[in-house]
Order: C-alpha cells, then sequence, then structure tokens
C-alpha cells in the first residue's frame, strides 16, 4: 500500500481517513509513518472547524503501548498525552524513556505548544459563526439576514505557503479553516508539518520554511449569480 500524501491528510472526510490510515499500518506496521499521520492530523484539527479530534485513537494508543519504542515516538508522544488515562501515560512515559529527567529534557521545548493542539482548544463548527460576523459587518441588515440563513454558502480556507529546501514554493489549503485562531497558534500548528519527514521527496523536505507574507484567508460565499471572495493576508 502506497503511503498516504498532503491530499488525503489534509482533505479526506475524518471516517475515510481514518480507514485508509488503519489500513496502512495494518498493510506496513510502519510505526514511525503512522505517528506522523497522527501530527499531520493533529495540525489540521488545530486550523479547521472539523472534528479531527483523536483520530485513530485505539490505534495510536496500541503503538505507544505496545510497539518498540522509536525516536519519532519519543518526540511526539507528549502531542498525544490526551490519549491516554494517567496511569496509561506513566507506562508510555516509561516504556519510551529511562527516567523523569530524560523525558523533561526531551519535551520540555513543546510544552508550552501545547495549548494549541489540545483537542479542548481546537476550533468547532460554532466559530463559524463569527468569522461570518466578520465578513458582513458592512452589509445591510437584509443582506446580513440573508447570509445568516445560509451559513452553507460560506466557505472560509487558509491558503498557507511553504518553500522546500531548496526554496521551491507550494501553497497547502486549508477549508473550512478557522479565520480567527491565533497567529501564536497557527505558526505552531504549521510548525509541526516542517518538522515532519512524511512530506519529503526525493529527501527534500518539501515544507522546511513558512512564508508568512504569502500566507493568507479567504472567504467566499456562492450565491445564485456569483461567488463573492474576500482574501486577507496573514502576518507571521
Amino acid at each position: 500500500m502506497k503511503p498516504l500524501q498532503e491530499r488525503q491528510l489534509f482533505h479526506m472526510k475524518r471516517d475515510s481517513l481514518e480507514k485508509r490510515i488503519i489500513q496502512y499500518y495494518s498493510e506496513t506496521q510502519d510505526v514511525d509513518k503512522v505517528i506522523e499521520y497522527g501530527m499531520a492530523v493533529l495540525a489540521r484539527n488545530s486550523i479547521v472547524v472539523e472534528d479531527f479530534s483523536f483520530l485513530c485513537k485505539d490505534l495510536i494508543r496500541e503503538i505507544f503501548l505496545t510497539s518498540e519504542p522509536t525516536e519519532k515516538m519519543r518526540g511526539f508522544c507528549l502531542y498525544f498525552y490526551d490519549y491516554f488515562e494517567f496511569s496509561e501515560w506513566e507506562k508510555v512515559r516509561d516504556r519510551l524513556f529511562k527516567n523523569q529527567f530524560e523525558f523533561s529534557e526531551q519535551t520540555h521545548a513543546i510544552r508550552r505548544d501545547m495549548k494549541y493542539i489540545r483537542a479542548a482548544s481546537a476550533p468547532t463548527l460554532e466559530d463559524i459563526v463569527p468569522m461570518i460576523e466578520s465578513v458582513v459587518e458592512n452589509c445591510s441588515e437584509e443582506k446580513k439576514a440573508e447570509y445568516f440563513a445560509t451559513p452553507d454558502r460560506f466557505t472560509f480556507t487558509f491558503q498557507a505557503v511553504f518553500e522546500d529546501e531548496q526554496g521551491k514554493r507550494s501553497k497547502l489549503n486549508f477549508k473550512n479553516a478557522d479565520l480567527n485562531r491565533t497567529t501564536e497558534g497557527l505558526a505552531v500548528s504549521l510548525g509541526i508539518l516542517t518538522k515532519l519527514t512524511i512530506f519529503q521527496k526525493d529527501g527534500i523536505q518539501r515544507y522546511a520554511k513558512i512564508i508568512w507574507p504569502k500566507c493568507k484567508d479567504i472567504s467566499s460565499y456562492l450565491d445564485a449569480w456569483h461567488k463573492a471572495d474576500d482574501e486577507k493576508k496573514v502576518k507571521g
């Protein structure tokens, strides 16, 4: 089975993506790739209003509780803390690290970022309302009523732009994005992608550097006659 690509990880619906990752692991037993798939989904979940929380939870738990420890598991384990009961987490920590000091040394740098990635802080469908309010704030009351009566016609997209290790740029679109998220949180989410090897091609890291001046929010509304777009650059 071929490894999953960006198209699957960032655009597939939850159920289909979960089945694909489980199938991939069943056929390959590739622990490190599945952990990185989990990381990519965590990043996606922190950016979009669709719910991807705890995707492949049972599989992730099985890997950390039973698989032979790897450097990828050690480096990314803290991001999956919420997947475990506390007593289980202690078992995971003891399996991966020699002692508490080694665990703290290897994970202290990312502890401050956890608040942006945890499921409890992820955007939800309720976050669409303030985004619509922001788009229509200068419209007439009649137009506002029309917009709020048809929220499904809105599309909110965050377009990230990266450079690879050779300076070539590429775009990555997150549909149904929370356009009101903080810049700090967005930096953490996109920063995760720069750490993953699953996006390498011919040994070259595709998402090596975030090009903040080129990143932008795109709000669209589709009516019977036209599609209106509103673009806004994102500050890094």
